[in-house]
């Protein structure tokens, strides 16, 4: 299987993970929109413990988002890296850290019903007001 490589903007953090995520998908909530300093956030969903942390694992830092949600981001430079839930251990990178470019595209968008009001989507990829139905 190819494998991917990840870093945040001053290089101290290079993750290694598998070209198979589980999803991608572009979520427009206001809390990834903060997270992300961007309009919106994509992000490529995968089992925590297929993402090897190569090189600064001491330069990650997490905010602890809810009971169920940590973010990570580097200390150093304030890279944007992922999410993780704690119930499943699931992490939602940040596609914006990968060095090369993934097989697979985006094909969603959730919370566009809170999305940024001067964002206009133009692909035809599905939009959902909140999540997916299950």
């Amino acid at each position: 299987m190819k494998m991917l490589h990840a870093s945040c903007l001053c290089g101290a953090v290079s993750l290694r993970l598998p070209d198979s995520f589980d999803y991608m998908g572009n979520c427009h909530c206001g809390e990834c929109r903060k997270f992300s300093g961007s309009d919106y956030a994509s992000v490529g969903g995968l089992d925590g413990d297929k993402v090897e942390i190569v090189k600064g694992g001491d330069a990650i830092a997490r905010f602890q988002k809810s009971a169920e949600t940590s973010l990570a981001f580097c200390r150093h430079c304030g890279s944007s890296l992922f999410s993780q839930k704690r119930s499943s251990g699931k992490i939602n990178l940040r596609l914006g850290v990968l060095d090369e470019t993934p097989s697979q595209q985006p094909g969603f968008h959730i919370f566009v019903g809170s999305k940024a009001p001067w964002h206009r989507i133009g692909d035809d990829c599905p939009q959902f007001e909140t999540r997916p139905p299950a």
